[in-house]
């Protein structure tokens, strides 16, 4: 009896080793290749962010590099927009390669990814047809060089900086900070005041007890000692009268300046016409009323 339990004791162990060892191994083994497909997929994308930083660094030493060259020299200007557009188009194309690896680690056959790539490309262009249109604009933007990163432009009625350009989509931050981002696809009428050059337009109001020839005569006058201020490209201009208002006569003056100078420029065309005009003893009214009081007789 004893021989007997022993032998099925036996038995039962040599069962249970054979059934159970398989089993171990096949769960090692399949922790192991799940172990191995994630390790795989982080460092892909690890290679993914590291491929980014460094063909942006390259790119951007590139465009640095064509804005010092003597023949054919790319202005700043383009070379930020070039930059811009070429790290986003970059940036999408390597995630791309990127998904795509992982989804080939995962087991999704290429062929299938073939397939569901076109089905989506088709999707996009008929679902997302504002993103296709973004993207288009973002291209028109940068070969016919509408604006640029560092230019002051006015897109929808807001008046800003641009910080990048993408071919999604243009970011401005205006005069207060805010930062407005607006797609490609809907921008509209541009403004551009970072052309060539930009006009300073001061307005001044005289008191119309002031003789109005000598007015024009002093401050033509004045315009002409303006040769010291260096973002001045020529001498202001005196358009002359351009409003008999309540209690000034106003006069128009313009000069053209350097872009983004404009706002400094008519800032010290105020100073100096203000002590120009205090020293020659014209007044520069401010808004007055005369009454008239009617006594009425009592019929």
């Amino acid at each position: 009896m004893t021989e007997t339990t022993e032998q099925a004791l036996q038995q039962a162990g040599e069962t249970l080793r054979t059934s159970w060892l398989p089993t171990t191994e096949k769960l090692l083994e399949t922790a192991t290749d799940i172990g191995i497909v994630l390790l795989k997929i982080i460092l892909t994308f690890v290679i993914c962010w590291f491929l980014i930083r460094v063909i942006n660094h390259a790119m951007k030493k590139f465009f640095a590099a064509q804005t010092k060259k003597q023949r054919l020299a790319m202005t700043q200007r383009k070379a930020k927009t070039l930059n811009s557009i070429t790290s986003s188009v970059v940036k999408y194309l390597i995630y791309f390669i990127g998904i795509f690896t992982v989804l080939t680690f995962l087991g999704v056959d290429s062929k299938s990814m073939l397939v569901v790539a076109s089905a989506g490309s088709v999707a996009i262009g008929l679902g997302a047809q504002s993103v296709v249109t973004d993207m288009l604009e973002g291209f028109f933007i940068l070969f016919e060089d509408h604006y640029a990163v560092g230019d002051i432009v006015t897109i929808q009625n807001i008046t800003g900086t641009v910080e990048s350009v993408t071919l999604r989509s243009t970011k401005l931050r205006d005069a207060q900070g805010c930062v407005h981002i607006i797609p490609n696809g809907s921008l509209g009428t541009v403004t551009n005041m970072c052309r060539e050059f930009i006009n300073a337009v001061v307005t001044v109001g005289v008191s119309y007890d002031a003789s109005i020839d000598h007015v024009l005569e002093v401050l033509r006058d004045e315009m002409e000692h303006t040769k010291d201020m260096a973002d001045i490209l020529e001498t202001p201009v005196i358009v002359g009268i351009t409003g008999l208002d309540d209690s000034a006569v106003t006069i128009k003056i313009v000069a053209k300046c350097r872009v983004k100078t404009n706002i400094a420029v008519e800032a010290e065309l105020r100073r100096r016409i203000k002590n120009r005009l205090d020293a020659e003893g014209i007044e520069i009214p401010y808004p007055q009323r005369t009454l008239h009081i009617i006594n009425e007789k009592e019929a």
